[in-house]
């Protein structure tokens, strides 16, 4: 009688246990091994792909409180993960503990994502009071839960003294300006933050003030997104004050805040004396020439400034004279975006002659406008001088094949433009052939977009080919 052999996989060589490993992805590696045993650890500590798995995304794996509470276990020891995604798992607030005490206990993790997971007030305490202890946390994303306004004064209570956050996202939380005043009391304090993301709440002029005093003594937030608020003019004029004080914000995103003409002056003056923002965001509000001509009047002095973005205002022709204007003048913007507006050939003819003098502007968007084919010509000669322009998106507009003519002739000179974009404007194999011709002696320009044009599929093959080659020169 044959002796029956048993074998036990806790006693296979390390080599050997390595190669089941290899066929286990990092999840299952973490939630259904580490911790069965000391010799298991030890081992998974010195394998390979373990000593890597620094990040861990779990978005849209239905996690149950069982999954997390074994998550919560696996990662007490470990000292190697850095990021960590739980976005869109309908967590709730009941379960939010159990990431809490990941928080609590774990002393690598830096960056947690737990967007989309119906977290509100009761769930944010949990994070809060493990945030007490926490020394590594850097980025917090809470983004599309409900904390609402309570939540906002347990992010307040905690900045207070936590001295590690340096990212806080609570973008789409039904925080109003109660809850707004908690947070801004305590940036006036706090050292530490530098994003502050509060896009699509409910945020008004009030709101607005209490931000505007706290930037007033902040000395250390760079980048702060109030996209879709109510902020309006009022509250830009609040803005408006904060930021001929501050000496640190560089980013601020107004977007789609019902801002026209008389918000975009109380900014314009307050951009004339302020030396630290790079990156002004005003898309989608409703700021029409006047506004513009504040704007183009504070470039002229601004020195720092390096991006501009007024897609879908109500900029005309005029309105774009006088950003020519300044860019004849301004020496440090690099990005102007115009798009989704009301400019026609006689503002593009102003445009084009400042770019004949500007030595700095890299990326200009004009897409969906009014631009026809004089337009495209003015442009044109605008680019036979030009040094500095590296992106020029002009779909969506009316060019059509004797624009494109022009355009082409221009890149047989120019020798800076990399990428540029005709996408949607009635061009056929006709327009195409003049690039086709220009390119044969153009090597700069690299990238190159003609969709929903008239173009014969041969043609597409023929361009893609000429472009292909022009990459390769680099």
């Amino acid at each position: 009688m044959s002796e029956k052999i048993t074998l036990c996989f806790l006693t296979l060589p390390v080599e050997l246990i390595y190669r089941v490993l290899d066929h286990l992805d990092e999840l299952t590696i973490l939630l259904s091994i580490r911790n069965v045993c000391q010799r298991f650890n030890a081992i998974i500590d010195t394998y390979y792909r373990y000593q890597t798995f620094t990040s861990c995304n779990l978005a849209y794996k239905q996690l149950n409180y069982q999954i997390l509470q074994n998550l919560t276990n696996a990662l007490q020891t470990n000292t190697i993960l850095k990021t960590l995604t739980f976005n869109n798992n309908q967590i709730g607030d009941e379960n939010i503990q159990y990431i809490a005490n990941i928080l609590r206990n774990n002393s690598t993790l830096a960056t947690l994502n737990i967007y989309s997971n119906q977290v509100g007030p009761a769930g944010v305490l949990y994070l809060t009071n493990a945030l007490q202890n926490n020394k590594t946390l850097t980025t917090l994303d809470l983004f599309d839960n409900h904390i609402g306004n309570e939540g906002a004064k347990y992010f307040a209570d905690i900045l207070k003294n936590n001295n590690t956050l340096l990212t806080l996202n609570l973008p789409s939380n039904n925080i109003d300006d109660e809850g707004i005043e908690y947070l801004a009391k305590i940036l006036q304090s706090n050292t530490t933050l530098t994003n502050l993301d509060l896009h699509q709440n409910e945020i008004g002029f009030q709101g607005a003030q209490y931000i505007s005093d706290a930037l007033q003594c902040n000395s250390t937030l760079t980048i702060l997104n109030l996209n879709c608020n109510r902020i309006e003019n009022q509250g830009a004029q609040y803005l408006g004050i904060a930021l001929q004080n501050n000496k640190t914000l560089t980013t601020l995103n107004l977007q789609t805040n019902n801002i026209d003409n008389q918000g975009a002056q109380y900014l314009a003056n307050a951009l004339k004396t302020n030396m630290t923002i790079t990156i002004v965001d005003l898309q989608c509000n409703r700021i029409g020439d006047e506004g513009v001509k504040h704007l183009a009047n504070a470039l002229q002095s601004n020195r720092t400034i390096v991006t501009l973005n007024l897609r879908s205002n109500l900029v005309s022709d005029d309105g774009v004279t006088y950003l020519a204007g300044s860019l004849r003048i301004n020496t440090t913007l690099t990005k102007l975006v115009l798009s989704v507006n009301q400019i026609g050939d006689k503002g593009i003819e102003s445009l084009s002659n400042a770019l004949q003098t500007n030595t700095t502007l890299i990326t200009l968007n004009l897409s969906k406008n009014q631009i026809g084919s004089q337009g495209a010509l003015h442009l044109a000669n605008g680019l036979e001088i030009n040094k500095s322009l590296a992106t020029l998106n002009l779909s969506d507009n009316h060019i059509g094949d004797e624009g494109c003519q022009a355009l082409a002739n221009a890149l047989q000179i120019n020798t800076t433009l990399k990428t540029l974009d005709l996408g949607t404007n009635g061009i056929s194999d006709r327009g195409a052939q003049y690039l086709v011709d220009a390119l044969q002696t153009n090597t700069t320009l690299t990238t190159f977009d003609f969709t929903c044009n008239k173009i014969t599929y041969q043609m597409v093959q023929y361009l893609t080919k000429i472009l292909e080659k022009n990459s390769s020169y680099k």
